[in-house]
């Protein structure tokens, strides 16, 4: 359950939780990349779901928080080189998630990282799929359709 001091967000409308199925809870982190050299923002622009966002997915066992936001940049991005800039707060989040067909309950740890190099690796063929990255400016970030949790964050950056 969502404390006091975690924010919990609700999706409404396309993303709304479907009464009809059960709650699937989940570790998660949304990562946050900033290109110091252009103060530009990474985005994800999904191309099977009317989403846009930042980088999220779920921690897996045997993994920190800050490991797998790594390996979820890296996965969907191909961006290696990246230092931590800090740990930004928790919130939670119930919505739909499309991809999985299930009813999420999220508990998501937050980072702010900052790209050393632009050094990439090629990214899979099912993440090329999926989404594209995007690099945008704060002001861009604004008619991105980032989900509440993820505007929540921006304050903090």
């Amino acid at each position: 359950m969502s404390t006091p001091e975690i924010p919990l967000f609700v999706d409404t409308g396309m993303n709304a939780v479907r009464t009809d199925l059960p709650f699937v809870e989940r570790d998660a982190i949304t990562a946050i990349v900033r290109d110091p050299q252009t103060d530009k923002y990474l985005g994800l622009k999904w191309k099977q779901v009317d989403w846009d966002t930042f980088i999220t997915g779920g921690i897996e066992e045997g993994q920190t928080p800050e490991e797998a936001a790594r390996t979820e940049i890296l996965e969907e991005t191909g961006y290696k080189n990246l230092r931590l800039v800090k740990e930004l707060p928790r919130y939670d989040s119930q919505f739909f998630h499309h991809p999985k067909g299930v009813n999420r309950y999220a508990h998501f740890r937050c980072f702010l990282f900052e790209l050393v190099d632009t050094e990439q690796e090629e990214t899979s063929a099912d993440e090329k799929e999926k989404h594209d990255p995007v690099w945008m400016t704060r002001e861009e970030l604004e008619s991105f359709r980032l989900p509440e949790g993820h505007r929540f964050l921006m304050q903090y950056v």
